[in-house]
C-alpha cells in the first residue's frame, strides 16, 4: 500500500476546512498590510512600508507553505543510521518557512525601535506604542534563535524514532520520551486543538503533540500509522536502526488497527 493510499485517521476529519479558513483569513490580513504599506509610501513614510512589507511577506510564505501541504505536494525525506530513523519536514516547506522568518525579523526590529516614537503610521494608540514593541522585540529574539537552531540542526524540526525513544523536535526545542511511558498514540489531542496531530498520551497524563503531520509525509497519515505501529509492536523496533523502517514506510506495511 502506498503512502497516499493509507486511510486517514478518523480524528483528522474537518482539517481541510480549518486550513481553508486559516488561509482565507491570512489573505485578508495580507491585503490589509499591503494597503497600509502602499498608503504610507504615497505619503513618504517608507519606514511604515518596510514594516508592513516584511509582515506581509511572512504571511505570504505561510500561505505558500500551507498550500504546499494542503495539496499533498510534500515529499518524504528520511534518514536511517545506527541511532534511529528520522523523518524530516519537506525541503520546500522548510525553505519557504525560513524565508518568511528571515523576512519578518527586520520588520519586527524596525517596529520595536521606531513604534514607541510614533514613527509607524498605524501604531498611533498607546498600546501599539508600548506593548506591541515589546511583543515584536520578543519575536525578533525568537526568530533569530530559530534561524540559528535550524542552521545547526539542518532543518526546522524532525521526528526521530529509536528502539527506546521518540524524539519530537521543532525550531525551538527537542523533546524526548521513552516508548514505555506512552500509553496510547491517538489522532486528536484533548489538551488543545492541533491540525493532523499524532498525539502521544503519556503515563503522567501529559500529551506530546506532533502537529501538522503532513509537513513530514504526503497527507500525513503515514506518519500517524508509522508511530502507532512501532508503539504497538516493540518487537519491530530494531528495524529503526537499519533500512527496514524506510522499506516498511515505502510499502505502507503498518498495523492499521
Amino acid at each position: 500500500m502506498s503512502l497516499l493510499e493509507l486511510p486517514e485517521p478518523a480524528g483528522w476529519r474537518g482539517g481541510h476546512k480549518f486550513l481553508a479558513v486559516a488561509i482565507v483569513s491570512t489573505v485578508g490580513v495580507v491585503t490589509g498590510y499591503a494597503y497600509l504599506g502602499v498608503a504610507a509610501a504615497t505619503r513618504g513614510n517608507y519606514l511604515t512600508t518596510a514594516v508592513t512589507a516584511g509582515w506581509a511577506a511572512f504571511l505570504l510564505t505561510f500561505i505558500a507553505a500551507m498550500l504546499l501541504v494542503a495539496l499533498g505536494r510534500t515529499t518524504a525525506r528520511t534518514t536511517s543510521d545506527a541511532t534511529g530513523f528520522t523523518i524530516w519536514p519537506d525541503r520546500r516547506f522548510t525553505l519557504v518557512m525560513l524565508i518568511g522568518i528571515a523576512a519578518v525579523i527586520p520588520s519586527c526590529a524596525l517596529f520595536t525601535v521606531f513604534a514607541p516614537f510614533g514613527a509607524i503610521e498605524f501604531a498611533n494608540a498607546r498600546m501599539s506604542q508600548t506593548l506591541w514593541p515589546v511583543a515584536t522585540g520578543f519575536l525578533v529574539f525568537i526568530g533569530i534563535g530559530g534561524l540559528i537552531t535550524a542552521w545547526r540542526r539542518g532543518g526546522i524540526g524532525h521526528v526521530k524514532l529509536t528502539p527506546a525513544l521518540i524524539e519530537n523536535a521543532d525550531i525551538l526545542k527537542i523533546r524526548v520520551f521513552e516508548w514505555d511511558d506512552v500509553v496510547d498514540v491517538a489522532d486528536h489531542a484533548e489538551s488543545r486543538r492541533a491540525r493532523r496531530a499524532v498525539v502521544l498520551r503519556m503515563k503522567d497524563g501529559h500529551e506530546e503533540i506532533i502537529s501538522v503531520a503532513d509537513i513530514y509525509l504526503p497527507r500525513g497519515a503515514a506518519l500517524y500509522w508509522l508511530v502507532r505501529h512501532y508503539w504497538k509492536h516493540p518487537e519491530d523496533r530494531m528495524e529503526l536502526v537499519d533500512d527496514r523502517a524506510a522499506k516498511r514506510l515505502r510499502d505502507g506495511r503498518f498495523d492499521l488497527m
